[in-house]
């Protein structure tokens, strides 16, 4: 069991007022004072949840840098009183940074609530981002183990296979094939 500090307590309270602040303010027309308060205790809240070092580690990796620059630049020009200019550069540095937990996080939806789209999403943000495991595939291998293999990582050069994009536009046609047996895939699939 994992323990949780109190200052962890606490963080997890301020970055849920952040988001809300974020969110209230966004609905009010972007108003700049509610999203600043809002930019303020969210990223307050997350290094008391995390901590102060390893917030500054994540946010100033290497390959993570254009990312922060557009997060960190548009909380200032939010603060500068720009709000809907710092909200979108906001926004870009934002899928720039958590970029490679998306299909990570959709694919373990998809597993979890058993909704085939989330998986195809996740297929789709691993194929753009091209940096992370699709859990989905990952998770087939660990509950499944007389399977050896886990599918590669689909390329951000070639387009994942015909199938992936029928899955994603058409998920009935999708359960019919997996319970015909014409192709085991996805969240769906059975260790048989």
């Amino acid at each position: 069991m994992i323990s949780i500090t109190e200052w962890q307590k606490i963080g997890v309270g301020t970055t849920g007022f952040g988001i809300f602040f974020i969110l209230f303010g966004m609905l009010l027309y972007f108003d700049s004072v509610l999203l600043a308060f809002g930019n303020l205790l969210f990223l307050t809240g997350l290094s008391l949840i995390i901590g102060l070092r390893k917030t500054f580690s994540f946010f100033f990796q290497r390959h993570k840098l254009k990312g922060t620059s557009f997060f960190l630049g548009g909380v200032l020009v939010v603060l500068l009183r720009w709000p809907l200019l710092g909200m979108c550069l906001e926004t870009y540095g934002f899928f720039s940074l958590f970029k490679g937990f998306f299909p990570v996080a959709f694919g373990f939806l998809g597993n979890t609530s058993n909704i085939p789209f989330l998986s195809a999403v996740s297929g789709l943000c691993s194929w753009l981002g091209g940096d992370a495991l699709r859990w989905g595939k990952h998770m087939e291998s660990v509950h499944c183990p007389q399977k050896s293999t886990v599918d590669p990582i689909p390329s951000p050069l070639k387009p994942p296979s015909p199938g992936w994009w029928s899955q994603l536009l058409f998920p009935s046609l999708y359960h019919l094939q997996v319970s015909r047996g014409d192709e085991m895939r996805g969240p769906m699939s059975s260790c048989a």
